[in-house]
């Protein structure tokens, strides 16, 4: 199953649903782990893969990168691709403001009418917060998910003019009149470039009808739709890994959002995007307590804080010996990333989806971050559009660094070997079944140093096994000759299993094989039906 049908058209539309940050907070931190305390229910594994081991399209993730090719510049689009940018040379109405919080900001629109979310930096970490928004929807969108158009502009204060009917929401999250005063509280902490322009990062509002956020368990009860409970689905598990990738410790409910997609006479479909990536690449908070811990615990981490107070605090924590990077204070304490480890990563607050994943789930999310290379980063940070080439520099540096951190660790148990296909070998005109190797392609294991082994089972019977030698085909390719065991045609094939696995040369250091189901149609006619990764090299 490669499409989830999981958009089909109904009526009336969902309502909107409001999540108040405390309650989740709360619920999360202290009731659900007490409650799941008490409960008997094994996570297991996701339940929305399909018989390739990856995850379909649906109205929560659409394969990319994972499963096709991107050149750099499709890369930097994300979602922007069939928009154009902001014209920050006409008149850009203000019909909302925000003067307060870490990243303050205006709702706009452009002279057609397009509506935007203009957000600024603050003044703790110029840069970096609209950065995070810009590179974070980029790279969050190659993975396959829904997010938002988002970029960097520059724009003169004259171009700002107010709506009669504009609000602002002070700080006890009233509304009120907007006024002048408002919008230079607003600039006062907006980055500003020598030439007098303000920097921000202007996210297009998303189409349809926004429903509220999305949660990490459970369903919504009013979208026939949404049959698979969120915790079990792949994509909101394995979504831990990019989070852990970015430090993007806010990976919470709040920042997702449920639009209403309408197709005609009312009815429509439920579309599941993430929003906000602003706290990512190392956001500091006033407290340095709380942004050293960012990452490598939580908000209120109930086990943290038990062993500390049994210990008396004697055991050295991963947060206390952490220091700022060389970029200094823009990057804080994600510019050093030598603790860092992705399997002890968390988020600010428990999320539901995040503690069911398994290795399959990582595993699955990091052999797409394996097809993201130099030259796509790149691509991602330069539509940041830092003012200092060294803090580019250095964002793509800790990047490249925690992903290979990622891929040693999650392309090591779980075969490496992916996207199965059949190929006739151009010599003798036989069929072969190729696999890409990710261990190699993302630079954490060297070709020279690799070989392959690969076994046959006949009808999945072990008893007939037969030993197959696969070989290096190009740079990052294994292929592997297909015995032929008798099929005779489309309505009685034949049944074949093939296991392929990378060994490291000279030690004979095997790796879990990656296991393809085949039905053999005779005369060299194959298809892939199936794709498994053991954790071990049992026969099937």
């Amino acid at each position: 199953m490669l499409q989830d049908d999981d958009m089909r058209p109904f009526a009336p539309p969902p309502e909107e649903y409001f999540s108040p940050f405390m309650w989740d907070g709360a619920d999360q931190m202290v009731f659900r782990p007490i409650s799941r305390f008490f409960a008997v229910d094994p996570a297991g594994e996701a339940i929305n893969v399909n018989a390739l081991d990856e995850v379909p399209d649906s109205s929560f993730f659409q394969n990319r990168i994972g499963t096709k090719p991107m050149t750099p510049e499709q890369f930097a689009l994300g979602s922007c691709a069939q928009e154009p940018p902001l014209d920050t040379t006409a008149p850009i109405m203000i019909s909302g403001a925000k003067p307060n919080g870490a990243n303050p900001g205006f709702i706009v629109k452009d002279s057609v009418g397009r509506r935007y979310l203009l957000k600024f930096d603050g003044l703790l970490q110029p840069e970096r917060a609209t950065s995070a928004d810009v590179v974070g929807s980029i790279l969050y969108h190659a993975a396959g998910y829904h997010a938002p158009c988002n970029r960097v502009v520059f724009f003169d204060r004259r171009v700002l003019q107010i709506e009669s009917d504009a609000t602002s929401e002070d700080s006890e999250g009233e509304e009120r009149p907007l006024r002048q005063t408002d919008i230079e509280e607003v600039l006062s902490k907006a980055v500003r470039l020598p030439d007098g322009r303000y920097r921000a990062s202007a996210s297009l509002f998303l189409p349809g009808k926004p429903l509220g956020p999305f949660g990490y368990e459970g369903t919504r009860d009013d979208d026939p739709n949404d049959v698979v409970a969120h915790e079990d689905r792949r994509e909101l598990r394995g979504g831990y890994l990019i989070a852990a990738w970015l430090n993007h410790f806010d990976a919470r409910e709040q920042n997702t959002l449920d639009v209403w997609m309408e197709s005609a006479r009312g009815r429509g479909h439920v579309r599941h995007y993430y929003i906000d990536f602003g706290d990512c690449f190392g956001s500091l908070w006033d407290w340095d307590g709380i942004s050293r811990r960012l990452g490598p615990s939580g908000y209120f981490k109930l086990d943290h804080i038990l062993r500390d107070i049994v210990t008396l605090g004697l055991v050295e924590r991963p947060w206390e010996r952490a220091t700022f990077g060389p970029a200094g204070q823009i990057f804080g304490y994600y510019g050093r990333f030598d603790d860092f480890d992705p399997d002890a990563w968390y988020p600010g607050y428990p999320n539901p989806a995040f503690g069911r994943r398994s290795e399959r789930d990582t595993a699955w999310m990091a052999r797409i971050l394996a097809r993201i290379g130099r030259e796509h980063l790149q691509a991602a940070v330069a539509a940041a559009s830092f003012s200092n080439p060294f803090h580019a520099s250095e964002l793509l540096r800790i990047l490249e660094g925690r992903r290979e951190r990622i891929l040693r660790r999650f392309l090591s148990r779980v075969s490496p070997l992916a996207a199965p296909a059949i190929e006739r070998a151009a010599a003798t005109a036989s069929s072969m079944l190729c696999l890409d190797d990710l261990a190699t392609s993302s630079g954490i294991a060297l070709r020279s140093a690799r070989a392959y082994r690969g076994r046959a089972y006949p009808e999945g019977d072990a008893s007939k096994t037969l030993a197959l030698q696969p070989r290096a085909e190009g740079a990052d390719r294994v292929c592997v000759p297909l015995p032929s065991i008798g099929g005779a045609s489309q309505k009685s094939p034949a049944y074949l299993i093939v296991d392929v696995r990378g060994v490291v040369r000279g030690r004979e250091q095997q790796e879990a094989p990656a296991r393809v189901h085949l039905y053999d149609f005779g005369g060299g006619r194959y298809l892939v039906v199936g794709l498994e990764r053991p954790d071990n090299s049992d026969p099937p």
